[in-house]
């Protein structure tokens, strides 16, 4: 049979190539591409394990959200795995915990280790609808703290290994640019400290360790809280993943409205190519080579071929073998 060209595919999520080809039996069909998928440029093309890793974490946020919505669901999984039943109507933060701990006890947690810089499967602009989902995935794993920390072996040292920007210090978060903010330190925040006693904040715990990431020049994820307009959630809110962030600067100064000092922080996005492990992206030559895959090569076995040679999922490179 003689092979014809197919027709280009339009991009776009839901484009399909009308082109098929049948060879001794077998119909290699062209698919849905994601535009991020392994055929895109070499900025947003991964290697298998990461998209393994996406598609674990996608399963982790359904459960999350299946839990949060579904009483009977939360009832039947909580008394499996022998923990008591919910008193009153569940709510506030206290639930989030309740739920990320069922998701763990169902062993769907991903990214369990601490780390400092990316982490697999999660993309810059990835959209969370709950504080509890940025712990099921391992991109920050405090609920209440806004700054992730982690110590070195010796327990010596301290480093910040991720940030939330949740807007409760208004006064102090200064967002230079796009890709630059100031961020406050921790402790002392007039509005939840009640009719305590101000006191200047301190150089210790997530502070520290913030300090710690300029002097050794670590990276930091930040994480943004955004009002959300479209409701798509009860919360109100969305949490934006942003990327790795520098800390370039830190200072102290004097809060206007208690006359404490404060430690602020400069941070400043980190460039596109310096957003992602190296582990987690192809070589160039692999990328070429799948952008010839993306083409079809005339022989399927050939294609087959390549895709075992390179480990690559055959879904993952945008073909399906029927």
């Amino acid at each position: 049979m003689v092979s014809s060209r197919p027709k280009p595919v339009k991009e776009g999520p839901l484009s399909k190539s009308k082109q098929a080809r049948h060879v001794v039996g077998k119909v290699v069909r062209h698919v849905k591409v994601h535009p991020r998928g392994i055929c895109s440029n070499q900025q947003t093309a991964f290697t298998p394990e990461w998209y393994e890793c996406r598609s674990a974490i996608k399963e982790a946020l359904r459960c999350y959200r299946r839990l949060l919505s579904d009483k009977d669901y939360r009832e039947s999984i909580s008394k499996d795995h022998g923990m008591g039943l919910e008193r009153g109507k569940p709510s506030g933060i206290g639930q989030h915990m309740r739920l990320a701990k069922l998701v763990r006890c169902l062993g769907k947690w991903v990214n369990t280790a601490k780390q400092i810089g990316c982490v697999a499967g999660i993309e810059v602009g990835d959209v969370f609808h709950w504080r509890g989902e940025l712990c099921i995935v391992g991109l920050h794993s405090e609920f209440r703290k806004g700054i992730d920390c982690i110590t070195s072996l010796n327990g010596s040292k301290i480093w910040a290994t991720s940030i939330v920007d949740s807007g409760r210090y208004d006064s102090c978060t200064r967002k230079v640019s796009s890709d630059e903010f100031t961020y406050c330190g921790e402790g002392e925040n007039p509005s939840f400290c009640g009719f305590k006693k101000l006191k200047d904040q301190k150089l210790v715990g997530g502070n520290r360790a913030l300090m710690n990431n300029m002097i050794d020049r670590k990276p930091v994820r930040v994480i943004r809280r955004f009002d959300n307009i479209g409701n798509t959630n009860e919360s109100g809110y969305k949490f934006v993943y942003e990327g790795l962030y520098q800390v370039n600067h830190c200072w102290k100064e004097i809060r206007m409205d208690s006359g404490k000092y404060v430690y602020k922080f400069n941070l400043v996005k980190l460039e596109d190519h310096l957003q992602y492990e190296p582990q987690w992206k192809p070589s160039h030559d692999v990328v070429a080579t799948a952008h010839r895959l993306c083409k079809l090569v005339d022989d399927p076995i050939t294609l087959l071929a390549y895709m075992k040679a390179l480990a690559f999922d055959a879904t993952q490179s945008g073909y399906v073998v029927v």
